[in-house]
């Protein structure tokens, strides 16, 4: 019977052991300070600044592929703009993530690091179509929706700040990117 009293040892050293994998292995977990001075992020501030940041992780990917692919003077003008405007949010972007203790992800989710692979494969004006509507158009629709949103339901006033601040940025770009999506098409 000597076994049976290591039993709740074991079992609880198991579960012990779990939990803590479970944490390690959560990616998203988001490392949270508690230094004096450095405020905590809640989840709509976290999932904003992490979507930011893959958002114009994208963008710039895609440009630089664009500065070397396209085939259409608007494209490429489109691409070096930006190149030069999503690194400008992202520098800014950094310091409040790194305040809030937030980890920004340096690259795009895999769904779209597929898509960039596809239009890769593209040329000429086929390349030019592809990018116009899928980073031009689409993908600023849907950074003025995540912008608009967080504007509204982020906690944080640095990262509301900069949600509203960067807004009218997108919203121009997404004109733009209409503007040089009909003219590619034609």
């Amino acid at each position: 019977m000597q076994p049976v009293r290591f039993l709740p040892a074991v079992v609880g050293l198991a579960l012990a052991l779990m939990s803590t994998t479970i944490y390690l292995a959560t990616p998203d977990a988001a490392p949270l300070s508690d230094k004096p001075g450095t405020a905590l992020a809640g989840d709509a501030d976290v999932m904003f600044l992490r979507k930011a940041a893959q958002a114009g992780a994208l963008e710039i990917e895609a440009s630089r592929m664009a500065e070397k692919k396209a085939s259409s003077a608007a494209v490429k003008q489109f691409a070096a703009q930006m190149i030069k405007d999503h690194s400008a949010a992202s520098a800014k972007m950094e310091p409040l993530a790194k305040r809030l203790g937030v980890q920004l992800p340096a690259s795009p989710p895999e769904v779209q690091k597929q898509e960039l692979a596809q239009m890769n494969t593209l040329n000429g004006a086929a390349f030019d179509q592809a990018y116009a509507q899928k980073i031009g158009v689409e993908a600023h629709e849907e950074a003025v929706s995540l912008f608009r949103e967080a504007a509204k339901d982020t906690k944080d006033d640095g990262v509301q700040a900069f949600a509203r601040d960067t807004l009218p940025t997108l919203q121009h770009h997404l004109d733009m990117a209409k503007k040089m999506a009909g003219q590619v098409r034609k």
